[in-house]
């Protein structure tokens, strides 16, 4: 098993939140910067992001990661 590892200084949610929805848009989902950003976060930021994402684009952030990465090996 992998070992998390915390950036050095940590994005604020609305950063993430924002990257996230970069990596959604256009031809393709941009899988490796969804991984950069919440394989690298706790549990606590992951919540935030979340938060912070509906807040920002009034969708949820779980139902668009199912959407985005339905076809692959990855679990929400």
């Amino acid at each position: 098993m992998g070992t998390f590892t915390e950036p050095e200084v940590v994005p604020s949610p609305t950063q993430d939140s924002q990257r996230l929805r970069k990596a959604f848009q256009g031809w393709g989902t941009d899988e490796k910067e969804i991984i950069r950003v919440l394989g690298h976060r706790s549990a606590t930021q992951r919540r935030k992001i979340r938060q912070t994402y509906q807040q920002l684009f009034n969708e949820s952030l779980i139902d668009r990661l199912h959407s985005e990465l339905s076809g692959g090996d990855f679990r929400v």
